[in-house]
């Protein structure tokens, strides 16, 4: 039996129904390749104004890119290859000389390195320092091409490795461009530009839709005292790469260059619905959160995930998607304000000028951020963090949390 996927992954323990589905999936895969000889791929261009995928194309790419394909297709797709060509000769170049005489390190090469070690830990080339480096150098030229000044949210650093990987550690330019195109063209910012205080815009539009359609599901994380972004905190911000097996998360990926966002929330939908009698008869409340996460990092089998998402889940408004997630920004947006109020006012109070500090009054300890989730490796067990001291308002969730969406026609 492997003991690494194609890109390089553990695979750790697989039991013999996972491997069957593992190589059922693979030869459903190679049998589909054939028809990518008769494609015409250069016929959809997201460079072009008004040109879009064809049915015929949105099929393939569901059934799997060829691996020989993806790299190139992922940057054609993203929109990458247009900002590749649009680009000065050499800018990607250009960017690495001014992030290497950048004295101010936007980029923290220990902070990177641990978040990579958990996130990927096992790959023979993410887990180097040459893998860190050259993830760095993607991030830091990436927060230069955009003009950003702050630093790498949370999950960035893993989309960023997770493409390097696929693509290949020789293809560095075109990870760039790949990534930029996926970022600023492909999902919204509040996916990987995250609130670290509570739930992020996307997992509480994901939360409304689970409580229309899933409502015993939410009831038993509501039981367990788990919110629906506790147990699903990465797969938004690392758009599943650190979640689900590589092979099963590029094929998303497949889906996502193409087709768009709305990927996202048919993935997450589909996963709860699959394991939904799981959820549902877990006995113990704390270990609610855990069995997704162990179940859906085994989830090997991308034709039976895709299934469910595209003709188990129903219906799937964009435009409705759209307009929750504008009420929610709102509502981040708030929150973010007044944790930012609260901070000044903790940073100008006479106790701290005079240099005491009540207990609890640490402005590092209310910020404190999770680390970030783990790959196959090791699953994410860090549940024990007092989300209510981060987020008080995670006792009154659904009518804080579903206010916005009264008003939303579609939900």
């Amino acid at each position: 039996m492997d003991s690494v996927d194609r890109y390089r992954f553990a695979l750790l323990g697989l039991s013999p129904e996972e491997a069957r589905a593992r190589s059922s999936c693979a030869a459903r895969t190679t049998s589909a390749n054939t028809k990518w000889n008769k494609a015409d791929v250069t016929l959809y261009d997201p460079s072009v104004l008004g040109s879009a995928p064809s049915k015929a194309l949105k099929a393939l790419v569901r059934q799997g890119i060829p691996d020989d394909l993806r790299p190139d297709l992922w940057l054609l797709f993203s929109g990458g290859l247009a900002k590749k060509k649009a680009a000065p000769p050499g800018h990607y170049a250009l960017l690495l000389r001014k992030a290497a005489q950048c004295a101010s390190g936007a980029v923290d090469a220990a902070s990177l390195g641990a978040e990579l070690s958990r996130a990927f830990g096992t790959h023979p080339f993410l887990s180097t320092s040459k893998g860190v480096r050259t993830v760095m150098r993607i991030l830091e030229a990436h927060l230069l091409h955009g003009g950003a000044d702050a630093g790498v949210p949370r999950g960035m650093a893993c989309i960023a490795a997770f493409l390097l990987a696929v693509l290949g550690p020789g293809r560095e330019e075109d990870a760039f461009w790949t990534f930029a195109g996926l970022l600023e063209n492909r999902v919204p910012a509040s996916c990987v530009l995250e609130n670290t205080k509570g739930a992020g815009v996307e997992q509480r539009v994901l939360q409304a839709l689970m409580a229309k359609r899933f409502p015993k599901i939410v009831a038993q994380l509501e039981k367990a005292d788990t919110s629906v972004e506790e147990v699903t905190r990465s797969w938004f911000s690392s758009l599943f790469c650190t979640a689900l097996p590589a092979e099963t998360a590029v094929r998303i990926w497949d889906v996502l260059f193409l087709e768009g966002p709305k990927i996202l929330f048919r993935t997450a939908l589909a996963l709860f619905k699959m394991n939904e009698s799981a959820i549902l008869g877990t006995k113990l409340s704390v270990q609610v959160a855990r069995c997704v996460s162990w179940r859906i990092a085994r989830c090997y089998d991308p034709e039976a995930l895709f299934k469910v998402a595209f003709s188990g889940i129903g219906s799937l408004s964009m435009a409705a998607i759209k307009r929750a997630r504008a009420d929610y920004e709102g509502v981040v947006l708030e929150q973010m304000a007044e944790h930012r109020r609260r901070l000044e006012d903790l940073l100008s109070s006479p106790k701290l000028a005079d240099g005491h500090h009540a207990s609890g009054d640490s402005p590092t300890s209310s910020a404190s951020e999770q680390g970030s989730p783990v790959h196959l490796s090791t699953i994410y067990e860090d549940y024990e963090d007092d989300e209510e001291a981060s987020h008080p308002t995670t006792k009154s969730f659904f009518s804080t949390f579903l206010r916005p969406l009264q008003a939303v026609k579609g939900f």
